[in-house]
């Protein structure tokens, strides 16, 4: 991906972005971390959790959150 395309999509991510701190736990997967970031997207309600993490792509999504790959993340944002 070429840099430009990267800062503009940063851009995008920064604007919409929510700092969380979740109330709640999850135990989900055996990965701790993974977990963290399933309890950040319900907390934030998350559009979607976008990751290159192979644990949480095998859930296709999380209480009506979709997870996807971010090779099919740039294909999701709207032109500006």
């Amino acid at each position: 991906m070429p840099e430009r395309d990267v800062l503009a999509a940063l851009k995008q991510i920064s604007r919409a972005a929510t700092i969380v701190r979740p109330a709640r736990k999850v135990t989900v997967l055996e990965d701790v971390p993974d977990n963290r970031i399933l309890e950040c997207a319900v907390s934030a309600q998350a559009d979607l959790v976008v990751t290159g993490d192979h644990h949480l792509l095998t859930l296709k999504e999380f209480e009506g959150i979709p997870i996807v790959r971010l090779a099919d993340f740039p294909r999701m944002i709207p032109a500006d």
